[in-house]
């Protein structure tokens, strides 16, 4: 059998697992259909079954990734997201490099890494992908401000964590040719040039994104053909990433986020969309399940019983520890944000914006890409993976249990 009739016949036994799955949830329909996917990949791993794809860096970010990103963007209410942009800025940019210095100062002593080494892990893991829960909030009705708050974060801090990780893992590269120190990243040159990059590199992606999409956006309102609505979505969402990463060096990912936003923006809601639009919506939505089907059980399958065995104390620990972070800086930064505005977000919505913070896709393909040489690079791909696993499995299908205790699953949430 040749090599792609064997790639053709990965992806149906995939596509059967994941019916499989569809067909569990259909009885149970309060389980997460991420967490069941990726429990199946898990179970295909320890069983020793070779699902006959191999997750890489450019398969993620370059193939998958964009179409994840892209057709997130046409499900966010765009009024409410401008309404709450204030707190998904200052989640972004302030609480996800918070919470990497957080871990990787923490991760010295309970991971016994350099401190280099540490904040890689943190770069690495601390990008969050709802995708896991969203699922459930619409099944539980849950609230319109909490879904796209917990979206909104993930898809800026996404791009905004490429830049971070980019920034340590040069900063140890230039320790290790003996050309500087980790302190440099605390010092105000350090981290004017941080704040530079993701001005530059992320701010200077959306913007792009944002130009691309608008342009995108006049010419599919003046057009009633659906495939040629379809064939230019496409051309932006892919395009608009290669042009950023490849041409301009740019964020790749903040550009598919402007350019999904502005070529899906209307007028007030999602009822002034034209037939068009909804049906190119609908389309994306299929094309993002079919991927996260993919990637989810991938990413289960991903993780080797004796990887695990050997580093279990490590997954286990840092497992913990990216909760705890996330803790530590959403429930202060939010706190804070209350007191600056009338229109608070509840200790019940802070609840679930904790829990709800998996970390999958993005980290999985940053682990993926650290270069051979890096030191504890399979303990850091390890952890990465397991944290990848344990959170969507138990945080998933815990969700629901957590939605009913906050009071939040039924749209109530202020």
């Amino acid at each position: 059998m040749s090599g792609t009739a064997e790639s053709a016949v990965s992806v149906v036994g995939i596509l059967l697992v994941a019916f499989l799955v569809r067909i569990l949830i259909s009885y149970r329909p309060t389980l997460s259909y991420a967490s069941v996917l990726v429990f199946a990949g898990v179970v295909v791993s320890f069983v020793g079954v070779e699902l006959g794809i191999e997750l890489g860096t450019d398969l993620i970010l370059v193939v998958l990734l964009p179409t994840v990103i892209f057709a997130g963007t046409t499900e966010l209410d765009v009024p409410v997201l401008i309404e709450n942009l204030p707190q998904v800025l200052v989640l972004t940019l302030v609480g996800l490099p918070l919470a990497v210095v957080l871990l990787g100062a923490v991760g010295t002593l309970a991971f016994g890494f350099p401190l280099v080494v540490a904040l890689l892990f943190a770069s690495i893991i601390l990008p969050t992908d709802p995708a896991a829960v969203l699922s459930l909030f619409e099944q539980f009705d849950v609230g319109e401000r909490l879904a796209v708050l917990v979206e909104g974060e993930s898809l800026l801090n996404d791009g905004v964590a490429v830049v971070v990780f980019s920034t340590v893992l040069a900063t140890y590269q230039t320790v290790e040719a003996g050309e500087g120190s980790v302190s440099s990243l605390a010092t105000a040159e350090g981290l004017t040039a941080l704040g530079v990059d993701i001005l530059v590199v992320g701010g200077g992606g959306l913007l792009v994104g944002s130009i691309v999409g608008y342009g995108a956006h006049q010419v599919v309102r003046r057009t009633d053909d659906r495939m040629a609505v379809v064939l230019v979505s496409i051309v932006v969402a892919y395009g608009s990433f290669l042009l950023a990463e490849h041409f301009l060096h740019l964020s790749g990912i903040l550009t598919v986020v402007g350019a999904g936003l502005l070529m899906g923006a209307h007028e007030e809601t999602h009822a002034k969309m034209t037939a068009t639009e909804f049906f190119t919506m609908d389309l994306w939505q299929t094309g993002s399940f079919l991927v996260s089907t993919l990637l989810y059980l991938l990413i289960g399958a991903t993780i080797t019983p004796d990887a695990l065995g050997r580093h279990a104390g490590l997954v286990l620990s840092a497992a913990v520890l990216v909760v705890v972070v996330r803790a530590i800086t959403v429930y202060p930064l939010v706190t804070a944000l209350n007191q600056a505005s009338h229109d608070t977000i509840s200790r019940q919505c802070q609840h679930i914006m904790v829990w709800g913070g998996l970390h999958t896709v993005v980290p999985v393909a940053l682990a993926l890409s650290l270069p051979v040489g890096v030191p504890f690079r399979e303990e850091l791909q390890t952890m990465v993976f397991g944290v990848a696993v344990i959170g969507t499995v138990i945080q998933g299908l815990l969700t629901p249990t957590a939605l009913r205790l906050t009071g939040l699953a039924a749209g109530t949430e202020e």
